[in-house]
């Protein structure tokens, strides 16, 4: 009905009614096509419902964003529609172009979830046989995106009636010491002291960077990749950025496996991030220090948000909202600056 009205096409009807594909403690995602429709909205499209607690303004941003990208032909879903009123569907939305294909890495979908043992030990394996060409598409894909100006992007979100900086680093990284002053979250005070006190050298060329660039957001058929998804924590900054942000969210994500898988888990993404990083480097150079200082600022910013949702009394946030989640960011912080962080202050 929200469609039927929003582009005038009385008739609308569901040639494949919505269905369940995927979704995490943000978003549920949902496939559907219709009929009887303008060219607008027309072929495979997918509904990404998000929670109650996410705003109008993440779906707004997430329209721009999409969209500006597609423009620039970087291989992208665009945004159709955008729904801000929650009373719709029970939280805000957006309906974009359904790309073809499936994450490059989605072996290791069937590692981390529901199944017997001896299956994800074998998915795992079958991840290894492949490794360098995920990688390969993996540094392809990110550099082809650090090469586009981020100075239109940035108008773009300004002219889309929002903050650019919610997209900037400064802009985030005031976001952490905010969120951590305004909730009086003491225990993560020592980790921004190290940010503000270690910013990284201001001559580093700034480009836009994904936030969380790693294989199960690329998607990929027949050997070639058809998009990127998810691009909620889009900032942009120097390319060190995005590079230790998919080290760090990799490295620190819980797996919710047997711990004889667990360990094996993380000697094989250790392997997987270091040759990643190696791929980058040779391709564009890269300062190793601003790496690991970002490492510690996408942990942090993942702590603050964790935190903060607990303080306001709110519901999960997130991947990282669980007691092995938060001891995960708690030690990479440590392991790279030395900081000593408490979440529980």
């Amino acid at each position: 009905r929200y469609l039927a009205s929003a582009f005038d096409c009385p008739d609308i009807a569901y040639a494949e009614a919505p269905a369940r594909i995927g979704g995490g403690r943000d978003a549920a995602i949902f496939g559907f096509a219709l009929q009887g429709t303008p060219r607008a909205i027309s072929g495979p499209l997918i509904l990404r419902l998000n929670r109650s607690r996410v705003g109008a303004d993440r779906v707004k941003l997430e329209a721009v964003v999409h969209n500006w990208l597609a423009a620039q032909q970087y291989a992208c879903p665009d945004v159709r529609a955008t729904g801000t009123d929650p009373l719709l569907l029970g939280g805000v939305f957006t309906v974009m172009t359904r790309l073809p294909g499936r994450p490059l890495a989605h072996a290791i979908e069937r590692i981390v979830g529901d199944g017997p043992f001896i299956a994800r030990a074998r998915a795992l394996l079958q991840v290894q046989g492949i490794l360098g060409d995920i990688i390969d598409a993996w540094v392809d894909m990110q550099i082809r995106l650090h090469t586009l100006d981020p100075a239109p992007l940035l108008a773009a979100v300004g002219a889309g009636g929002l903050d650019p900086a919610i997209i900037t680093f400064e802009g985030q990284l005031n976001w952490i010491v905010s969120t951590v002053d305004q909730y009086s979250l003491v225990g993560l005070k020592p980790a921004v002291d190290w940010l503000i006190a270690h910013r990284p050298s201001p001559a580093l060329r700034t480009v836009i960077c994904h936030g969380d660039f790693h294989p199960l957001n690329i998607l990929a058929q027949n050997g070639k990749v058809t998009g990127v998804i998810d691009w909620g924590n889009i900032v942009i900054a120097p390319a060190e950025m995005d590079v230790g942000s998919a080290i760090a969210n990799i490295a620190t994500v819980p797996f919710g496996v047997p711990r004889a898988l667990e360990f094996a888990l993380r000697i094989f993404f250790t392997r997987i991030l270091r040759r990643y990083q190696r791929t980058y480097a040779q391709r564009r150079v890269l300062d190793g220090d601003a790496v690991r200082y970002f490492q510690v600022f996408r942990c942090a910013y993942q702590l603050a948000s964790v935190l903060r949702s607990r303080a306001a009394g709110g519901h999960q946030s997130g991947a990282f909202d669980s007691a092995a989640g938060v001891n995960n960011l708690v030690r990479h912080i440590r392991a790279i600056s030395g900081v000593s962080v408490d979440e529980t202050d």
